[in-house]
């Protein structure tokens, strides 16, 4: 039966999720109108979390039913098809769940498997601590004594959406909209695990309690120019090719701060206020010994501005 099949194919392939652009912490936090660190409480409908070690068998039980029903037309069988229904998805919203009570033929199934499907999971989240909900981030008020207890997010089913877990803590980038009241995070946004986002928690440390010093800079240190023409600036990278092995990068402003970049060839300066500074390269050894690879250069950041520079050093002489 074509309803079998295609049912089968779309609860168990993925297509591949491109994102139009990636962008690093700081301008995440500046794009996202929701971020905040939160619990998962729950995770519907059930059948679609991807850590459901029921969802096989439900699917095979949908199969199953889906069969039968093709091959006897009778209410009895359409019946046994529908209540397969709601055994695998016991926690639809009761509009939904009345649109299925409702369907008067298989293929009225179908297109709500589908629909289900479509929009998602609906993820409910104990708030651990909040940064930002809508575009009222800037104001000076008690932020923490107004934010919710939980929120609920709506992620994609497949490879665009978050495979989130029930009992675990994430630090969740998400956009909101306007009309729907919908707040949405995708495969495409920096959301992860609390205990894989120490980058991006330093410097939401920076924006939440240090109002006027929360700009970032980034620098990017390599010993090949072909690289600034290979690079996609519309998809971050935190590495780069090339890097420049042992060198620290050290920034001059208010005070001077010096970074040895790591082994991707990146150094990262949190906590700066907005103004001119100057961004040079020193060789290993440093300060020891202060050999200049790259020679200052200027660089603006305003009030949570985020900079991302990319330097090239000098042959070796």
């Amino acid at each position: 039966m074509r309803l079998w099949s295609a049912l089968l194919f779309a609860a168990t392939a993925a297509a591949a999720c491109k994102c139009e652009a990636t962008n690093g912490a700081c301008r995440e936090a500046a794009t996202s109108n929701v971020i905040f660190i939160g619990t998962v409480e729950s995770i519907a409908p059930t059948f679609l979390d991807t850590w459901n070690e029921s969802q096989k068998s439900s699917l095979e039980l949908l199969n199953r039913e889906y069969q039968s029903a093709g091959a006897d037309h009778s209410p009895a069988a359409f019946a046994r098809l529908r209540d397969a229904y709601l055994k695998v998805f016991p926690d639809l919203p009761p509009e939904h769940k009345r649109r299925l009570e409702r369907a008067a033929s298989p293929e009225q199934l179908a297109d709500l498997f589908y629909w289900i499907l479509d929009h998602g999971k609906r993820v409910r989240f104990t708030v651990r601590v909040l940064y930002r909900n809508g575009d009222d981030d800037d104001d000076e008020s008690d932020h923490d004594a107004a934010a919710p207890r939980t929120l609920e997010i709506w992620t994609a089913f497949g490879e665009c959406g978050v495979n989130f877990q029930a009992g675990e803590t994430y630090l969740v980038y998400a956009d909101s909209d306007e009309e729907s009241d919908v707040v949405t995070t995708t495969a495409c946004h920096r959301t992860r695990r609390l205990s894989e986002a120490g980058d991006d928690l330093a410097y939401l440390y920076f924006r939440k309690n240090q109002r006027k010093q929360s700009a970032r800079l980034e620098v990017f240190v390599t010993g090949d120019v072909a690289t600034l023409k290979q690079r996609d600036r519309e998809h971050y990278s935190d590495r780069i090719a090339a890097p420049a092995q042992g060198a620290t990068v050290v920034v001059d402003g208010e005070r001077r701060v010096r970074v040895p970049v790591d082994e991707y060839g990146r150094a990262v300066f949190d906590g700066l206020t907005p103004g001119d500074y100057q961004v040079s390269v020193f060789a290993p050894g440093y300060p020891q010994e202060q050999r200049v690879l790259a020679e200052p250069r200027k660089v603006t950041l305003d009030a949570r501005g985020c900079g991302l520079e990319v330097l090239v050093t000098a042959p070796a002489r």
